[in-house]
């Protein structure tokens, strides 16, 4: 497939593909007989994953770490599996700290509310 179709199956920008291919996250296309690009369905499958990666904070470096494990099919790699459970430890950490401070705000909230009355 030709960038155009790439962009529109993958919701990326030709400059975000032709970036994450020079940076080595994707497999380098096949060229054409006029020298085009040609884009694969493992192309649209590895930018997939790169895009939901960096959604959840992955760096690029992680990501080119994974990419060489990555399968578009189960099962995945345990090291990947392992790295998203990491990941997914370190959001709900988050969200109980801001679980903690939002209960911080609401009891301040509430004895400026009793001492107002």
């Amino acid at each position: 497939m030709l960038i155009g179709e790439l962009e529109r199956a993958s919701g990326l920008g030709r400059d975000t593909i032709r970036f994450y291919e020079k940076r080595g996250l994707i497999t380098p296309p096949s060229r054409r007989d006029n020298g085009y690009r040609d884009y694969t369905e493992l192309t649209l499958a590895e930018l997939r994953f790169v895009r939901r990666a960096r959604e959840l904070e992955f760096s690029l470096d992680e990501i080119r770490e994974a990419m060489p494990r990555f399968r578009p099919e189960p099962p995945f790699c345990d090291e990947l599996e392992s790295r998203l459970r990491d990941k997914r430890e370190a959001f709900c950490s988050q969200i109980r700290e801001a679980e903690a401070k939002i209960a911080m705000i609401d009891d301040l909230l509430a004895r400026l509310g009793a001492a107002s009355v």
